[in-house]
């Protein structure tokens, strides 16, 4: 499984953006943490990224222009604010519509 972004544990909340990782395409903070297989990373990720940490936002951009509906292959999907964390359940964006 590829991990598209990886919560890191902070011990201090002085330090809580230094610690927190960015995205690589847009350089934004990353708070989402999510899985795909690796297949799908490959045909949703560009070459440039692939070993690099992609925010869910980018992630699902780039899956929209590869023409990837990667909802049934997010195996885990939890967001850590600064405040609280929450676990998700996924589903399809044809479905909630």
């Amino acid at each position: 499984m590829r991990q598209g972004a990886i919560l890191l544990q902070k011990s201090r909340p002085a330090n809580r953006d230094r610690q927190r990782q960015t995205c690589k395409a847009c350089g934004r903070p990353d708070k989402f943490d999510f899985s795909v297989p690796d297949d799908v990373w490959t045909a949703v990720v560009p070459i440039g990224l692939r070993s690099r940490v992609v925010c869910l936002g980018c992630f699902d951009e780039f899956a929209r222009k590869a023409g990837v509906d990667y909802s049934g292959d997010l195996s885990t999907l939890y967001f850590a604010g600064d405040r609280a964390a929450f676990v998700f359940t996924v589903e399809s964006s044809s479905v909630v519509v």
